[in-house]
């Protein structure tokens, strides 16, 4: 074997190590995070579409007195506050008049918080929302949207 496919052989290994060692790195970021999470609770702020028929809005705002709203298909807006139970990432969601609404589970939110799902329970219905933003946007009685940031 030559020098130079000495060198192209030694420098493919070290390529694929740091190639390797990068991935284990950045599964390891993904592991702890999903860990983390799992524990504390996904970070819920945002506006979520459902995933049907993409008419549905739901936002979700903590800092706000853990206020949320859903915008159903014809419009009609609910308001409330929302509670994290034992296990973080299920809140019960309230009506403002107190009565409960339904239960959202919170199935994932990425790190980058550029994705995500979450299931709507109320009744026996359950609907999927996926994440569109992470700036909540409320609507407010005039049909406009009060987008808090």
């Amino acid at each position: 074997m030559g020098r130079r496919a000495i060198s192209i052989a030694l420098a493919v290994v070290c390529l694929a190590v740091l190639l390797g060692a990068t991935g284990l790195f950045a599964i390891s970021r993904e592991t702890s995070y999903m860990q983390e999470c799992a524990s504390e609770g996904f970070a819920i702020d945002g506006f979520y579409r459902d995933e049907k028929t993409s008419r549905e809005t739901l936002a979700f705002l903590e800092e706000d007195n853990c206020r949320w709203q859903l915008v159903d298909q014809d419009g009609s807006c609910t308001n409330g506050q929302f509670k994290r139970t034992d296990d973080p990432n299920i809140l019960v969601l309230k009506k403002e008049n107190g009565e409960e609404f339904g239960t959202v589970h919170v199935a994932y939110i990425s790190r980058r918080r550029n994705q995500g799902q979450i299931y709507l329970i109320r009744n026996t219905e359950v609907t999927r929302f996926y994440l569109v933003s992470t700036d909540p946007a409320f609507t407010v009685e005039s049909g406009d949207v009060d987008a808090d940031v």
